[in-house]
């Protein structure tokens, strides 16, 4: 009987050991894994929230699924992924890393969150593809990617030419397509936009204010340039957006073509 219960005990004893080796050995590989990017330029300063922790960026420091990046005043970022593909952040803006897909065996983000400023993306090679594989989401809009490089700008400060609104996300897209929606969760209607190379399209809270010619190549000039030179602090969006709307009737004395009463739909709450 003592015989029996030492060898239940060694038994017991050798499964923990085991458990305990598989976790360390694991734990490289899981690091690796929630690895999604590197910081391959700065210029100012950054922050980065990580697991309850502010930790100032460097350049080559690794960027991982569920950081919050943050980049101050006048200052900007470009994050390298897989496959030569780049984020590139600029001046006061927020990115949220929401969820990430492996590409050749290395993980990449597949979703992001806009959740104030600018950011520019380069999509190519494997992150490419007739099908989505990057989305960006900001407070307001969504957007599915299907072609190589496009700039999406949120900004909640409130302007005075869209009553009962402070959601504002701007998109502009050089190559490919980019289907643009409202978020359906908060908008009674859902809509959706595919816009192609050269255009700019405005999303005010639900409303989708009609489409011009982008201004894209102006920030090429000022310094969104594919490759990893970043976004230049302070450059605009170019284009503003033209009159009219998508879908809906505009109401009389509504500016810029706001549907919906009075002027477009009222910002939600959070």
């Amino acid at each position: 009987m003592h015989s029996r219960s030492n060898t239940n005990w060694l038994r017991v004893f050798s499964l923990a050991a085991l458990a305990m080796i598989a976790i360390a050995a694991g734990t490289p590989a899981a690091h690796a894994q929630s690895t999604v990017g590197t910081i391959t330029q700065l210029s100012g300063t950054a922050n980065i929230q990580r697991a309850g922790a502010t930790i100032a960026v460097a350049p080559n420091m690794p960027v991982m699924l569920h950081d919050r990046v943050i980049t101050d005043a006048n200052s900007s970022l470009t994050i390298g992924l897989v496959d030569n593909s780049s984020l590139q952040l600029g001046a006061s803006s927020t990115l949220i890393i929401d969820e990430s897909v492996l590409v050749n065996g290395v993980g990449a983000p597949s979703k992001v969150g806009l959740l104030g400023g600018k950011l520019n993306s380069v999509i190519v090679g494997a992150m490419k593809g007739s099908s989505p594989t990057f989305e960006v989401h900001t407070p307001n809009a969504i957007g599915a990617v299907r072609g190589t490089r496009f700039l999406f700008s949120f900004s909640n400060s409130p302007d005075p030419a869209y009553k009962d609104c402070v959601e504002f996300t701007d998109v502009d897209v050089e190559t490919g397509t980019v289907q643009v929606c409202n978020d359906e969760k908060q908008c009674k209607k859902k809509q959706c936009e595919d816009l192609t190379a050269g255009k700019h399209l405005r999303i005010a809270c639900c409303a989708f204010v009609g489409a011009s010619t982008s201004g894209l190549s102006t920030l090429e000039t000022a310094g969104i340039v594919a490759g990893g030179v970043g976004v230049a602090a302070g450059a605009g969006l170019g284009a503003a957006a033209g009159t009219g709307a998508f879908g809906g009737g505009t109401s009389p004395g509504c500016p810029n073509g706001m549907p919906g009463p009075p002027c477009g739909p009222k910002s939600p709450k959070h």
